[in-house]
């Protein structure tokens, strides 16, 4: 699974607004989940269980996100069925 690095600030803290980034992500492409590709809801689920507990935050798990969010606007806006 991608995303298992701990991205640190300047302070040497985990990053918190990654976490942030991406918990809100989850939440957008909750939103959308039936619109995803098999491939995609796959890994949405990962990342939303990933993401329930506490964890190390993956800073390619919020780039993740933000794809499956484009992809759909993209097919979307192509009139790409899934």
């Amino acid at each position: 699974m991608h995303g298992t690095h701990l991205r640190m600030s300047e302070t040497g803290f985990p990053d918190l607004k990654t976490l942030v980034d991406i918990k809100n992500l989850i939440d957008q492409v909750a939103l959308i989940e039936d619109k995803l590709a098999d491939a995609e809801k796959g890994l949405y689920h990962e990342l939303r269980d990933k993401y329930a507990s506490e964890v190390a935050i993956g800073f390619e798990d919020k780039v993740l996100l933000e794809v499956m969010l484009r992809n759909v606007t993209i097919r979307k806006d192509m009139d790409i069925p899934i």
